[in-house]
C-alpha cells in the first residue's frame, strides 16, 4: 500500500482532503502542477503496488483509486437457477468478492431433463437472462454437460465455487475449489414445494 506520510513529504504542494481505504482525493496548493502530476504518476509506478490503481486528473486536483487485489482472477460457478433465490445470490456475491472476473454456467433445459428427469419450471432463455441481469456476474455461459475440467481449460479458470454440500463429491478439477456454507431453508425444491402448497390452497 501507499505510505501517505512519506507521500506528503515527497509532494508537499499537495494536500490530501479526503481519504478512505480505496480512494484518495488530493488538491494542489499551486497553479502550475502539471510536472508534479507526472512525478506522482512515476512515483506510484515505481512503488510496484500489489493493488491495481488508477489516477483521475483534473486541473487542480487528482484522485487515486486503489482497486483491492482479489484472491483469484477468474472464478467459475454454475447451477440450474430454476427459480432464482437468496441462496443463489449468496454464492454469486461471495464468489465475486474473491475474483476480478466471475463466469456463471446456467444449465440448459436438456441437461436438467437428463440429470433430474424433468424439465425446469423456468425455461433456459429466461433463466440465463436473470443471471445476466445481476451486476455481480461478468459472463454467463450455457452449461451443456458436467465436464468441469473442459470449462477450466477453455476459460482459464483459477477456481470453482460451490456450496459446501458438494464437499467430497464434486468432480476433480485442476483448479482451486472454494466451498461456501449452504444457505439453510432456501432451495429451489423448497420454493417449488411451497408454490404447490399455495396452488392447492387456492383450488
Amino acid at each position: 500500500m501507499i505510505d501517505f506520510a512519506r507521500f506528503a513529504d515527497r509532494f508537499p504542494n499537495w494536500t490530501i482532503t479526503n481519504r478512505d481505504n480505496m480512494e484518495v482525493y488530493m488538491v494542489s496548493k499551486t497553479i502550475n502542477n502539471q510536472n508534479e502530476v507526472l512525478d506522482i504518476l512515476n512515483y506510484l509506478r515505481d512503488l510496484n503496488l500489489d493493488n491495481e490503481w488508477s489516477l483521475e486528473i483534473k486541473e487542480y486536483s487528482l484522485t487515486i483509486k486503489i482497486k483491492e487485489k482479489k484472491k483469484y482472477n477468474r472464478i467459475y460457478t454454475s447451477g440450474c437457477f430454476d427459480i432464482f433465490h437468496y441462496g443463489h445470490l449468496n454464492i454469486l456475491t461471495k464468489s465475486k468478492e474473491l475474483c476480478d472476473y466471475l463466469i456463471v454456467g446456467v444449465s440448459t433445459d436438456e441437461l436438467i431433463l437428463k440429470e433430474k428427469g424433468r424439465e425446469p419450471v423456468i425455461p433456459f432463455a429466461e433463466r440465463i437472462k436473470v443471471v445476466q441481469a445481476i451486476g455481480l456476474v461478468d459472463e454467463v455461459i450455457p452449461q451443456e454437460d458436467k465436464n468441469k475440467q473442459k470449462i477450466v481449460d477453455q476459460y482459464k479458470i483459477d477456481a470453482i465455487s460451490v456450496g459446501d454440500d458438494w464437499k467430497g463429491r464434486y468432480p476433480k478439477v485442476s483448479c482451486a475449489m472454494e466451498y461456501f456454507a449452504y444457505t439453510p431453508n432456501v432451495s429451489s425444491t423448497i420454493l417449488k414445494d411451497a408454490l404447490k402448497l399455495t396452488e392447492k390452497a387456492r383450488s
